[in-house]
């Protein structure tokens, strides 16, 4: 008991003690603060508005906690009775009329508690002084608030397997977006036919190795082997390019050829050329991004324009581009019923590339018609021609293909390939005609004449020439003979005494086609040295000719 009450009283001496800090009086606590070190050169009597949480702080080691000895311990160490508690005025805080310091620093922040004791009760640190009252906490970006976001492991799994899939998925629908031909699907065939300035060329060479492909044929052969010629990999300009030819706005050159014609190029005839593309007779006027269809009947022109009309029912070609006329007439015999009526002459004949104005006399007294069918084997499609009565615009869709008693007409025709195309009366179907179409032969050129002095042989192999260096006289007249053991066409060309190659002076030799033979008869009468090459391989297969 002795012990206890000796706590107690060591306890209530301490609160004494604290009280008696608080009343001291303003020069005590000026020297007080002295003696903690306080040199601010300020009144020492004077109270500051801002609180000094420095003072605040325990000042030696008595002030802090002694030991678990000092904190009550027990029940018994509680106050049990009132004589426990402060007995006299003393005891209890005095109003001095002053604040105490903890509550003049409430008041100066704003009524926040900022004691340093606090430390103390709470358990964690301060670091600065408690946030005002009032003002708003700090706001976290965008990019923050992404990265504090917490995710659970399988997330990224799933998002890498949707990426995979959709990738998977895009691509199958870009795969099925590809359009025909494909591959292992489609098997196609387009019939052509060349024009250089109103003549017929020959086809172009076999090559192979791709799906878009000739065989010498005049046809092109459309079943794509990879996938890059399908769809779009299958348009005529590939075709070209996959040949060694030249197809674009204003140029081409056949495969298999040496030639390239450009618009504004003169014809023999001095008419102006260029490029046009024909597709069953209709015109093509972006042929750049045209694809060729199973059966299409193609025609690739370089000469003068042919300004023809494309309308719903028929084409419509000027009279001007006419090189000739065919007339026939309608009749029906007397007494006869309208089935009896004939076309005189019910067949007529023309080639192949040929325009012909077909003049058509009504001889009967009801009105009759004349419209030719189209490559398409159907009638009153884009392909057809139709008559129209004299002096009228046959651009004029309105017309349609009827003349009166006794009325004349015409139309103008031209179909590319060698056929047999019917005509009827639209008034009487079960009148028709034929119109017998006849494929010209392509110009060839000519042979060389047989005189020459030395007879040389050459081969061209896809390589290079066996040999490259001949050698032979000045003013000799030489035949050379050339055969093409190479899977390409080739040709030679040799610079003339300029020196120059594609310049008036050049010696230049016909194409030889893969597995064929030609010859070249040239004389030279200047000496030196001259070089040839192949067109076709114009920087791999050369030469050197020695004139002495």
């Amino acid at each position: 008991m002795a012990e206890e009450e000796q706590g107690k009283r060591r306890r209530r001496g301490r609160r004494r003690d604290r009280k008696d800090a608080n009343n001291r009086p303003a020069d005590s606590a000026g020297k007080d603060d002295l003696s903690r070190g306080d040199v601010s050169g300020g009144d020492s009597g004077a109270e500051s508005d801002v609180p000094d949480v420095v003072d605040d702080q325990p000042e030696t080691v008595d002030d802090q906690p002694e030991t678990v000895d000092d904190q009550p311990e027990t029940v018994d160490d509680q106050p049990e009775t009132a004589d426990d508690q402060p007995e006299t005025a003393d005891e209890q805080p005095e109003d001095s009329g002053k604040a105490s310091r903890r509550e003049r620093t409430r008041a100066a922040v704003g009524g926040g508690e900022v004691s340093p004791m606090d430390f103390w009760r709470s358990g964690s640190m301060r670091s600065a002084r408690d946030r005002r009252a009032g003002t708003p906490s700090e706001q976290k970006g965008f990019f923050q608030r992404i990265r504090s976001i917490y995710l659970p492991p399988w997330v990224p799994v799933v998002a890498i397997i949707f990426v995979v899939f959709g990738v998977l998925g895009l691509l199958f629908v870009v795969r099925s977006a590809t359009g025909a031909p494909r591959i292992g699907v489609d098997h196609w065939h387009a019939p052509y036919t060349y024009y250089i300035c109103g003549e017929k060329q020959p086809p172009a060479p076999t090559w192979e190795g791709r799906g878009v492909h000739t065989h010498a044929d005049g046809i092109i052969h459309i079943h794509p082997f990879q996938q890059s010629e399908e769809g779009a990999g299958a348009r005529l300009t590939k075709w070209f390019g996959y040949g060694g030819g030249k197809l674009d706005g204003d140029e081409v050159r056949m495969p298999g050829s040496a030639d390239t014609y450009k618009n504004g190029d003169e014809c023999p005839d001095g008419t102006i050329g260029e490029v046009q593309v024909f597709a069953n007779g209709v015109k093509i006027q972006d042929y750049t991004r045209f694809l060729p269809k199973d059966g299409d009947l193609l025609r690739i022109v370089f000469g003068p324009p042919e300004e023809q009309v494309q309308l719903d029912d028929r084409i419509v070609i000027p009279e001007e581009l006419a090189t000739r006329e065919v007339t026939i007439t309608i009749d029906q015999p007397d007494d006869a019923d309208e089935a009896s009526t004939t076309f005189t002459p019910s067949s007529i004949s023309l080639d192949a590339g040929e325009v012909v104005k077909i003049i058509v006399h009504n001889a009967d007294e009801v009105s009759h018609g004349l419209r030719i069918v189209g490559f398409d084997g159907e009638y009153g499609t884009i392909d057809d021609f139709a008559v129209v009565p004299d002096g009228s615009d046959p651009t004029e869709a309105g017309l349609g293909d009827i003349l009166q008693p006794g009325e004349s007409g015409f139309l103008v025709v031209r179909f590319d390939n060698g056929a047999n195309m019917e005509f009827r009366d639209p008034t009487v179907i079960t009148t028709t005609g034929t119109i017998v179409i006849t494929e010209v032969a392509a110009t060839e050129t000519p042979a060389p004449a047989d005189d020459f002095d030395v007879e040389m042989d050459i081969v061209m192999q896809d390589d290079g020439y066996v040999p490259d260096a001949l050698v032979i006289g000045a003013g000799t007249k030489v035949k050379l003979n050339m055969t093409n053991l190479g899977e390409f066409v080739h040709n030679i060309r040799i610079a003339g005494p300029d020196g120059v190659y594609e310049t008036d002076d050049d010696i230049l030799s016909e194409d030889i086609l893969p597995g064929e033979t030609g010859e070249l008869i040239f004389e030279l009468d200047e000496e030196g040295e001259y070089v040839f090459r192949d067109d076709f391989r114009r920087e791999t297969i050369t030469g050197n000719l020695t004139v002495q």
